[in-house]
């Protein structure tokens, strides 16, 4: 599907929420949910943390940068160049999202449709981003300060933000149409804890953060109004004694971070913690139940299939790490309730869908 209008048009037509998770059903515990429906994704890259946008999948590992669509099957990889590498000292802090030394960053050009890959390396001064459909690195201006590259991004209407909370409370953001780097100069109150995570929620910035000064430890995620540059603290949820007794072990649930994933239809909040658990909260009722014990969720899932660049060129690993791309067997949308067996790198895409939605239109799909 090589149309980026149509595929953003399938994309905005009402469906129930899907979430991206690792593994299968019968690994997650996952008995179904009538608000929300779980793809899952089985591959060893997806085990690692990743970075999503509009379905598409970004997965930073050392040395290289993987791209992968679910929807329609393509699977690029690109060379990160010769300052990436893992941080074994970012493998102990309990916050630490991403333990590579670079702050990444992935979204899309909301004027030209692009993905786009932003790497930024602090301690070498070197700064680059990658436009997937090109697949070239391009050098970047540098930044106004510095971010961590412990935490993930996230991308919001064409702008990427980066959190920081090191020396000081700041947010960086990136527009990928400009490629210009702006200071967020209007911030939600004080954070409490490290384990605060900025989040797209719905398509609006969000700061999901755990306040145990109140009582109760209650999770707080603030949602900006970009509009007034505003924020609001939608949620107050109080987590002690409802599935989590803390028993005094304050150091042990202070280590729990917890990412807001989407708002279903009737107005379910759901979100996951870093104990691969899964959470729906009604604010209305105020009740919070546990789903699963044992899943590992990506982000929201939205079926794509706006192609990642025009043609497939074989993939290929010459002398010095040069850029090297894949082309998947596609998945047509309307088939990804069937179990998918993709080629490269192997990876196995199933989902719970037991129903299909039908469109009056004919397409045609490369093999």
């Amino acid at each position: 599907m090589e149309s980026r209008r149509f595929a953003d048009r399938r994309m905005s037509v009402p469906k129930n929420r899907k979430f991206l998770a690792v593994g299968n059903q019968a690994q997650s515990r996952f008995q179904g949910d009538e608000e929300i429906e779980m793809v899952y994704l089985k591959c060893d890259e997806a085990t690692r943390p990743s970075l999503t946008c509009d379905g598409v999948v970004c997965i930073p590992e050392p040395n290289w940068v993987s791209v992968l669509n679910p929807s329609t099957g393509e699977f690029n990889r690109f060379c990160s160049g010769p300052f990436h590498y893992e941080n074994d000292m970012y493998t102990g802090v309990w916050w630490s999202e991403f333990n590579i030394n670079s702050a990444m960053g992935f979204g899309k050009d909301e004027v030209t449709g692009k993905y786009k890959v932003v790497s930024m390396l602090f301690d070498h001064n070197h700064y680059q981003i990658l436009d997937v459909d090109i697949g070239q690195w391009r050098k970047l201006v540098p930044p106004p300060y510095k971010v961590e590259t412990r935490r993930k991004s996230a991308c919001v209407k064409g702008s990427i933000y980066w959190l920081g909370l090191f020396r000081k409370y700041k947010m960086l953001a990136l527009d990928l149409h400009t490629e210009e780097f702006r200071d967020v100069q209007v911030l939600p109150p004080l954070l409490h804890s490290g384990a605060a995570r900025i989040v797209n929620l719905d398509d609006r910035l969000a700061i999901a953060d755990i306040c145990m000064m109140k009582p109760g430890w209650n999770l707080e995620i603030w949602i900006m109004d970009a509009q007034e540059e505003t924020w609001c603290m939608t949620y107050s949820i109080t987590l002690a004694h409802r599935f989590i007794p803390m028993h005094g072990r304050v150091i042990e649930e202070w280590s729990t971070m917890f990412t807001p994933l989407a708002v279903s239809k009737e107005g379910s909040l759901f979100f996951y913690d870093t104990k691969k658990r899964l959470f729906k909260y009604d604010p209305e009722t105020d009740f919070l139940c546990c789903l699963s014990s044992d899943i590992c969720v990506i982000s929201p899932f939205v079926e794509n299939l706006v192609r990642l660049h025009p043609g497939c060129v074989p993939k290929t690993r010459p002398p010095g790490c040069s850029n090297g791309r894949s082309c998947l067997n596609q998945v047509p949308g309307s088939r990804i309730s069937k179990r998918i067996k993709l080629q490269i790198p192997n990876i196995l895409l199933t989902s719970t869908l037991v129903s299909l939605i039908c469109f009056g239109y004919s397409y045609r799909y490369r093999t």
